[in-house]
């Protein structure tokens, strides 16, 4: 299954993420590393942007030394493990307009990244986005309570 996940699970890197959010994190790349899954990313995204950033805003934190630098090179390095797209694919008028009266451009990226995947899986902490969007295009945005819960038996 290839999915798409939000800056959640950078923001469960930074050092005033809570204990178990951070535990979520390094839950969440172990079980990737271990599965089949593959994550799949938009390469010039607010995701990218913020992994690099926090890389060097953070490096004396733990969870950006050791976990981040495993997601970077184990996941992200790895198209086993990580679809990078280069370029962003087209979203449909509706997506566009769904988007657009939500005000929900920001989050544009990862129905872009979304697109490709068979399955089309969003993993988000956005409520107000999952409520929203719900299965339009066939897009299934779920939420971390949810994905850990259904995925990794969390």
């Amino acid at each position: 299954m290839e999915f798409v996940i939000n800056e959640w699970f950078l923001d469960w890197h930074r050092p005033d993420a809570s204990a178990e959010d951070q535990q979520r994190a390094r839950v969440f790349v172990t079980w990737l590393l271990q599965s089949d899954h593959k994550i799949v990313l938009l390469r010039q995204s607010p995701f990218t942007k913020k992994l690099n950033d926090y890389r060097r805003q953070f490096p004396y934190h733990p969870m950006c030394q050791q976990y981040l630098k495993i997601f970077f090179s184990q996941i992200f390095g790895d198209p086993d493990k990580c679809r990078i797209l280069e370029t962003a694919p087209t979203l449909s008028e509706e997506m566009e307009t769904k988007l657009a009266v939500g005000n929900f451009g920001s989050d544009r990226y990862l129905f872009q990244s979304a697109t490709d995947a068979a399955q089309k899986i969003i993993v988000t902490t956005d409520q107000r986005l999952i409520r929203h969007i719900s299965l339009t295009d066939g897009f299934n945005l779920l939420s971390t309570d949810d994905f850990f819960r259904d995925y990794l038996g969390k």
